[in-house]
């Protein structure tokens, strides 16, 4: 039976706004009085109702699917009878607030996502992080999606009509209102069900590692050579001349997405893009494309650039294949202990009902075959496995 029981609707609560209409109300229903924060009077004057001795349940809400440069659009904020709907695109300094939940919990539901963008906003190091869906893991469910887990525990089924929303767009309808608070109503209800059973389990200490773990994680940049950036997909497979072509349509795309304030992928998606610069490799001579390799509505200005882009990349010198770093094989007794890990591994795994990559993945036990003496420590140091995975692993290490 759900713990929580709606309060009023977004639509109520935000009834002095004018609110774009939508054809289908959203079905949640959000118990919490939301508050719509975008000056920074009504931050200072909201933040006062979040209290420091309790966890905030935070979510956050981006424009990636609809804009070339994502922008972090909408931080949610929930704790108690309290919901802050913050427009990040309002308000540049959200330090007021940072400053009060750095001293607190954060709960989170696919922490490491959340974390980076929380980051672009200022975000200090969290005091502690409870993941939800790590959590969830931990405990052995198979469907750890929020809108899972919340129907399993609460038998309340959450509408997701709005999760691709364009989050930038000012009014937010009523329904999007509701969906942004609906992602924070029940973590806190969560937490508190999923930490009990983490308890039961004796796996607490697990979670506390693994969000620790999460956490830096997310500090570590996601940087990709400026020069190698084009290289998308499969193109690795194509030949040289083909790849010259790829990086001009590359080049291309983003230009013309950038123009149009679009995601890449709604000029051209990678599989298009490789298909046509194979195409064109393949008939060099052709001065027509198919029409199902190029984009809807490609004439005129923007057929022209299209064609001096293939044109470029017809002429540019081949581009060999991206050199990739040499693999060194394991010998036959490193070999040998893999087999040992993995099977060992496999049946704990079995034992504990829960994902045996959640134990150690593919990487892991190739390195760990490779020194048993030393990589569990080196690894853990370098905060790419966590103490509670040697531990459970170690009976198996010390055979070798």
């Amino acid at each position: 039976m759900p713990i929580f029981r709606p309060y009023r609707t977004a639509r109520d609560i935000f009834s002095n706004l004018s609110l774009r209409e939508t054809p289908k109300a959203a079905s949640f229903q959000s118990k919490m009085p939301a508050l719509w924060t975008d000056t920074e009077a009504l931050l200072n004057d909201h933040i006062r109702a979040l209290s420091p001795n309790q966890p905030l349940s935070i979510d956050t809400e981006a424009d990636s699917m609809h804009h070339y440069e994502e922008s972090v659009c909408l931080l949610t904020v929930g704790q108690g009878e309290t919901t802050l709907l913050i427009d990040s695109l309002a308000l540049q300094d959200l330090s007021p607030f940072w400053k009060t939940a750095s001293v607190t919990e954060w709960i989170l539901h696919g922490a490491d996502f959340d974390l980076r963008l929380m980051r672009r906003l200022g975000a200090p190091e969290p005091a502690s992080v409870f993941d939800t869906m790590l959590a969830a893991q931990l405990c052995g469910i198979k469907s750890f999606g929020y809108a899972a887990l919340v129907e399993l525990y609460f038998g309340i089924k959450l509408d997701k009509a709005n999760q691709r929303e364009d989050w930038s767009l000012r009014p937010l309808t009523s329904s999007m209102l509701d969906y942004a608070a609906q992602d924070v109503a029940y973590l806190g209800g969560l937490r508190e069900t999923l930490t009990n059973r983490l308890k039961e389990l004796n796996r607490l200490s697990w979670h506390l590692e693994s969000s620790s773990r999460v956490v830096q994680t997310s500090k570590i940049s996601r940087e990709v050579d400026p020069d190698e950036v084009w290289r998308i997909g499969h193109n690795n497979k194509l030949q040289g001349t083909a790849q010259a072509i790829v990086k001009e349509l590359w080049h291309w795309r983003e230009s013309e997405a950038q123009n149009q304030d679009v995601p890449p992928f709604k000029v051209m998606n990678n599989d298009r893009l490789l298909e046509l610069a194979e195409w064109v490799d393949t008939n060099r001579e052709a001065s027509h494309f198919p029409g199902f390799l190029l984009p809807r509505n490609c004439r005129g200005e923007r057929m022209d650039h299209l064609r001096q882009a293939i044109e470029r990349g017809k002429i540019a010198s081949p581009i060999p294949p991206l050199a990739r770093m040499p693999r060194s094989k394991l010998d036959p007794v490193a070999i040998k202990r893999a087999e040992t890990i993995k099977t060992g591994r496999d049946l704990l795994a079995k034992e504990l009902d829960i994902d045996p990559s959640l134990l150690a993945s593919k990487l892991i036990i190739t390195a760990l075959s490779r020194d048993p003496a030393e990589a569990a420590i080196k690894l853990i140091s370098e905060n790419r496995w966590c103490p509670w995975q040697f531990d459970l692993l170690k009976p198996i290490l010390a055979t070798f």
